[in-house]
């Protein structure tokens, strides 16, 4: 049986003497990133906390991911909010289900771009929140963030420009900056908290400030358990109903 933390730990040393003799690339940096971070399968229960000018909202979440790609989201708190839930498989490929209206609904177009759940996450932005279907560009940087040595890069994702700052040393996430056409910084993405389970860092804590509309949501990861052997037929419009 392949043991997916020493198959890991192995392409990351061979990662490491490749890149030993030259300059690390945008594509190798974003490579090594999703190496680090990628699970076969995870589960995880979360919560969601929304802060705006007028209230705090609170959300209980399950996600359940396959790879980059598959994700199915599912509101479990508040009650008028169950059932909810969000399937994607691939950044072209979003669904959701709203069980007061009991049909399954696919995003496209702008509706991509709409908010999930009433957060300051749009449907876009959880479909790629793994940087899966993210394509890097340009020169690397080099510099110093909150203490820590960082690659910085440029990204995109169906039209979208963000700069992505990654630790130099472990090859995770550390911020994303969301820019608009102008270069500006319209949303900042913060992961912290990392966990290391089974040869994969997880962030605890992923922080979106939207500073167009001065709101930000946070999700806390509860519980996390890797690698369970989720199958691929997880994932579909029936599995949404039955609530995941």
């Amino acid at each position: 049986m392949f043991n997916l933390k020493k198959i890991k730990t192995l392409l990351l040393a061979l990662l490491g003497l490749v890149s030993a003799g030259y300059s690390m690339s945008a594509p190798d940096v974003l490579e090594r990133l999703r190496v680090a971070t990628t699970a076969k399968d995870r589960r995880v229960k979360a919560i969601m906390t929304i802060t705006d000018r007028k209230r705090v909202q609170k959300r209980t979440l399950r996600l359940v991911m396959k790879g980059t790609d598959k994700l199915l989201v599912t509101f479990i708190e508040p009650a008028d909010l169950r059932g909810v839930s969000f399937l994607t498989t691939g950044r072209d490929n979003m669904w959701v289900y709203l069980p007061a209206q009991g049909r399954v609904r696919r995003i496209s177009g702008s509706a991509v771009d709409q908010s999930f759940g009433g957060s300051d996450f749009s449907y876009r932005e959880m479909a790629s929140i793994s940087f899966g279907s993210s394509r890097a560009t340009g020169a690397v940087e080099e510099k110093e963030w909150n203490g820590t040595m960082v690659y910085l890069i440029n990204i995109e994702d169906g039209g979208e420009k963000s700069r992505l700052w990654v630790d130099r040393e472990r090859f995770v996430p550390l911020r994303v900056d969301k820019l608009d056409q102008h270069g500006n910084v319209l949303k900042l993405i913060t992961f912290s908290d990392f966990l290391e389970q089974d040869g994969v860092w997880i962030p605890q804590t992923v922080c979106l400030d939207n500073i167009s509309r001065g709101s930000s949501t946070e999700l806390k990861l509860l519980e996390v358990n890797l690698n369970t052997g989720i199958k691929d037929n997880y994932f579909t419009e029936d599995n949404m109903k039955r609530g995941g």
